[in-house]
C-alpha cells in the first residue's frame, strides 16, 4: 500500500492541499478526492525519487521563498498548483509525462471553475518542468527552480537522488544509462547558470555544480556516484 511508504508525508502533503483549496474556495469533497488521488499518483511504482518525498520537498522550499520573499511571487497559487502536478504522471519509459501532468491540471483546475488565467499559468508552469534550455522569467523560474533544488543540497542527499534517479531507470542497460545520464548531467554544467532566480542561485549554485561534476566524473569512471 502507496499509504505505508511515506504515512507523515501523505497527512501533511493533504493538509497543504486542502489549505490550499480554501484560499482557493474550494475545499469541497471533490477537492479533497483529487487531493487523495494526486498523493496515491505520487507514490506509485517505479518512483523512487519523483515520489511524495520530492513533493513536499518542493513545497517546502517554496514555503522557504515565501517566507523570506513575501512579494516574490505573482501567482502563488499557481506556482503551488503547478508543484502539485508537475509529477502528477510519471513514467520512467515515456516522452509525455509533463504534457500529460499539465493536461490532469487543466481539467482538474477548469472543472473547480477557476479564472482561465490561473489554469492557463499552472499548465505553462509544469511543462516548463522539463527544463528545456533557455530564459524563463517571473513565477515560471521559481517553479523550475524549486525542481532543481535537489542538485544542491549535500553530498549525502545528492548521491541518494542519483541512487533513487538509477532505480527508477532500472531497465536501461548499465552503458545506455552512463550515456544517457551523462548528457543530462553535462547540459546543465554546461548552462551559464543552473537557477535562474538569485535567491536559489545564491544558495545552490556552487553545491550543485560541485554535485553534478562528481556524478558525471563517476559516471566516466564507469561507477554511479551514490
Amino acid at each position: 500500500m502507496p499509504w505505508r511508504r511515506q504515512p507523515a508525508h501523505c497527512a501533511e502533503l493533504l493538509a497543504h492541499w486542502q489549505s490550499l483549496g480554501q484560499a482557493l474556495g474550494r475545499d469541497t469533497p471533490a477537492w479533497r478526492s483529487e487531493g487523495r488521488r494526486l498523493v496515491l499518483a505520487w507514490a506509485r511504482w517505479p518512483r523512487a525519487y519523483h515520489d511524495t518525498t520530492h513533493l513536499w520537498a518542493c513545497l517546502r522550499h517554496l514555503q522557504a521563498v515565501q517566507t523570506a520573499l513575501p512579494d516574490a511571487l505573482q501567482q502563488p497559487h499557481a506556482v503551488a498548483l503547478a508543484l502539485w502536478f508537475h509529477d502528477a504522471v510519471y513514467r520512467p519509459w515515456g516522452r509525455l509525462n509533463e504534457e500529460k501532468s499539465a493536461d490532469w491540471a487543466s481539467r482538474f483546475l477548469a472543472a473547480q471553475v477557476l479564472p482561465p488565467p490561473l489554469v492557463q499559468a499552472v499548465h505553462q508552469f509544469i511543462l516548463d518542468t522539463r527544463h528545456n534550455p533557455g530564459p524563463l522569467t517571473g513565477d515560471a523560474q521559481w517553479v523550475v527552480d524549486i525542481d532543481l533544488a535537489v542538485l544542491g543540497q549535500s553530498d549525502a542527499v545528492y548521491r541518494q537522488f542519483e541512487r533513487n534517479v538509477r532505480r527508477e531507470y532500472f531497465f536501461v542497460r548499465w552503458p545506455r544509462y552512463v550515456a544517457g545520464r551523462s548528457a543530462v548531467l553535462r547540459g546543465f554544467l554546461e548552462r551559464p547558470r543552473i537557477y535562474g532566480t538569485d535567491w536559489f542561485h545564491g544558495r545552490y549554485e556552487a553545491q550543485a555544480r560541485t554535485n553534478l561534476a562528481n556524478a558525471l566524473a563517476a559516471l566516466e569512471n564507469g561507477a554511479l556516484y551514490g
